[in-house]
């Protein structure tokens, strides 16, 4: 194994100090799926999304909330907001390179946050989910954001460098998560459908590509 961590600190070094440069990144995606239908299939929605997100994530935190008294025309997205707005701090944080926008949904019937980490991998992932019933069906809006700590000349950050080579690292469960949750919608509407989604391209996956199946088709 040393030997191997050798080779690998050998190969790093010839190609350059990028690899091996202490580093914190934070990426988002996320995802918009729409499924026609109306108040019968509203319990199986919210179901099939809180059993889906469970069986891939450590752990979950959701609330179940009631639908408006008046179902919207059209469904709302997500946003992103700052909940320190304008102030100071959130000046100096962003300036730290720190995010500190969080999702929220409109009159969601269904909020999920959960979380899954690789023991380590220094790495961890976080998802945002909601469900928005509207006139003519639901929206289920997954926001997703991926954490993780790379480089470095330890015995730790150079195994981790080299398995990332060989099988890439955890982002690449996002995209596969977020298509069980679509084929698992399907089920409740066939015509179930993705209305937009951004997915940094480096998740698509060493051997499967999931990304693909994500594109929007509306």
């Amino acid at each position: 194994m040393n030997k191997l961590i050798f080779t690998t600190l050998f190969a790093l070094l010839a190609t350059g100090c990028a690899s091996t440069t202490p580093t914190k990144s934070t990426e988002q995606a996320y995802l918009i799926i729409n499924i026609p239908g109306d108040s019968s299939i509203r319990q199986q929605v919210v179901d099939t999304v809180i059993t889906t997100v469970k069986e891939n994530m450590n752990s979950l935190t959701y609330n179940q909330g009631i639908p408006p008294a008046l179902l919207p025309a059209t469904a709302p997205r997500f946003t992103l907001v700052n909940p320190f707005g304008q102030s100071g701090f959130a000046a100096m944080a962003q300036a730290q390179g720190m995010n500190l926008k969080v999702p929220q949904c409109q009159d969601p019937l269904l909020t999920i946050k959960s979380d899954s980490s690789t023991s380590g991998w220094s790495e961890s992932t976080t998802f945002f989910t909601c469900v928005v019933q509207y006139a003519d069906g639901y929206h289920v809006d997954i926001y997703a954001t991926f954490e993780q700590e790379s480089g470095g000349l330890s015995v730790n950050a150079l195994s981790q460098s080299l398995a990332r080579s060989v099988v890439g690292d955890t982002s690449q469960l996002i995209p596969r998560t977020m298509k069980r949750i679509q084929i698992a919608l399907q089920n409740a509407s066939p015509e179930t459908s993705v209305v937009d989604s951004y997915i940094p391209s480096r998740w698509k996956g060493v051997f499967v590509d999931d990304t693909v199946a994500l594109e929007a088709t509306e």
